[in-house]
């Protein structure tokens, strides 16, 4: 797990020093006057008790607890992206449904408890490729000024 924050908090900083503030220029935002992520800790305390309570009342808790942390994601990314984009509503739906799915297949206890997880990883990763790709498309580097 440290390695892959090292990978993501560093990966992050190269992709803003290398290609955005190249193209775009260094922009501090306004602070809004929402706070989301109170919503977002309010949400994560509500599955963290959903959790405990289908864990001990229903027996095969595998399905529900993937939805409810599927859908927390989900939240958790209709946030980060505010969903401005076509494909970003096409991504939260694969991101909430897929999961759950995935958490029906007749697998082994082990590929249960993973698989879901990877499969929210890769629409994560697929999502941030698409946003790089036109990003980079829309954007040209900012031309040199001659002396």
């Amino acid at each position: 797990m440290a390695l892959l924050g090292f990978v993501v908090l560093y990966g992050v900083r190269a992709l803003k020093k290398r290609i955005t503030y190249p193209r775009t220029g260094f922009v501090k935002y306004r602070p809004t006057g929402a706070k989301p992520w109170i919503v977002l800790v309010i949400a994560s305390v509500l599955v963290s008790a959903a959790d405990v309570y289908v864990s001990r009342r229903l027996t095969p808790p595998e399905t529900v607890m993937t939805a409810l942390a599927s859908t927390l994601w989900g939240l958790f990314y209709a946030f980060a992206t505010r969903l401005d984009r076509a494909y970003r509503w096409v991504v939260l739906v694969v991101m909430v449904a897929g999961p759950v799915a995935i958490s029906r297949l007749p697998l082994d206890r082990e590929w249960l408890e993973t698989l879901p997880m990877g499969f929210l990883g890769l629409a994560l990763f697929v999502s941030g490729g698409i946003t790089l790709y036109l990003y980079l498309r829309r954007t040209r580097p900012a031309e040199q000024e001659a002396e």
